[in-house]
């Protein structure tokens, strides 16, 4: 193994191998991470949708309604 390694050219080829290999695998867990943070907020997204949906369903439709009224009214009181 020694004789493989004389030269300075050789150790350098050998250090960025190591290199090149550890940050291959950082950047593997770092998508992996990355691909769960982002399933996690497409699951909160969606959850925030269907929250909005039941708030405009129950919430703000009555609230137009009460609102198309009191303009209904509006017409009244002026004739």
């Amino acid at each position: 193994m020694g004789a493989l390694y004389t030269t300075s050219t050789d150790i350098l080829f050998l250090v960025l191998t190591i290199v090149i290999a550890v940050l291959g695998i950082l950047l593997a867990i770092a998508i992996y991470h990355m691909v769960k943070i982002l399933r996690n907020v497409n699951k909160v997204t969606d959850k925030a949708k269907d929250t909005m949906d039941l708030i405009n369903h129950y919430l703000w439709q009555p609230i137009k309604i009460f609102l198309m009224a009191l303009d209904k009214l509006k017409h009244f009181r002026r004739k």
